[in-house]
């Protein structure tokens, strides 16, 4: 193994910082709500419920937001 590959390999690795704002959000979880109605239900398009979204929601807040207790250790 040369110095190159054993230095990549211990540096940690780094998610890229996304910068969503609050339109792009909203799509993000109206097609994740979808998708999840379509899986659980075979909904059709716009026809999700409440809970579709609020799991979407959440999901997707999940995803964009790295947890803070991993930032505090």
């Amino acid at each position: 193994m040369n110095a190159t590959k054993a230095r990549s390999a211990a540096a940690p690795r780094r998610r890229p910082k996304v910068m969503v704002d609050d339109a792009q959000r909203r799509r993000l979880i109206e097609c994740c709500a979808f998708f999840r109605a379509e899986r659980f239900r075979a909904a059709e398009p716009g026809h999700f419920r409440e809970q579709d979204w609020r799991a979407a929601a959440a999901d997707i807040d999940a995803v964009l937001r790295p947890a803070r207790k991993r930032k505090k250790r």
